[in-house]
């Protein structure tokens, strides 16, 4: 009986000593923060963009709204700024009308006890022709910061013309 004991003394202290293991960072940051690394985010902040994503494909926008701080910024993949949720709506949807697949979202942290999630999704663009241009299709990248739940700011990039229709 003294040896089943210490056999599960044992397993308990191996057991807490694993959860006390070293969080997984990856890459490296510079400047002021040069002594952070980054780790991975949460489902839930890609569960956000994911949402959006799908309201957004629906054209409900009020709907969109609780997920966005009220000081957004916004910049698009042509420099364009804005700082409203509304101002965001007005600038995305003034123009032609494009479709969309939404390829990839992954989440990572510079600190996680602080709160505040980097979100970068994928999309694969694809705009129709017009009278001034021929349609062609493009890899669009978006950066997201959210913090408590909301999209503090939106950053997208066009990574590739991918191919003229």
């Amino acid at each position: 009986m003294k040896n089943l004991s210490k056999l599960f003394m044992l397993s308990i202290a191996l057991l807490l000593g694993s959860c006390d293991a070293p969080e997984r960072t990856i890459g490296f940051v510079t400047g002021e923060n040069a002594e952070m690394q980054w780790h991975l985010g949460t489902q839930d902040a890609i569960d956000i963009v994911s949402t959006v994503d799908g309201l957004w494909a629906t054209q409900d926008y009020e709907a969109m709204r609780p997920y966005f701080s009220d000081s957004l910024v916004f910049t698009s993949y042509e420099g364009k700024t804005s700082n409203t949720f509304d101002d965001f709506v007005e600038a995305m949807t003034s123009g032609t009308s494009v479709s969309w697949t939404y390829d990839y979202s992954f989440s990572v942290d510079l600190d996680p006890s602080i709160g505040g999630e980097h979100v970068q999704a994928g999309f694969t663009v694809t705009y129709p022709p017009t009278d001034d241009s021929e349609g062609y299709v493009n890899q669009n990248h978006e950066s997201y910061y959210i913090v408590d739940g909301k999209i503090i700011s939106l950053i997208q990039y066009v990574a590739k013309n991918v191919s003229q229709e």
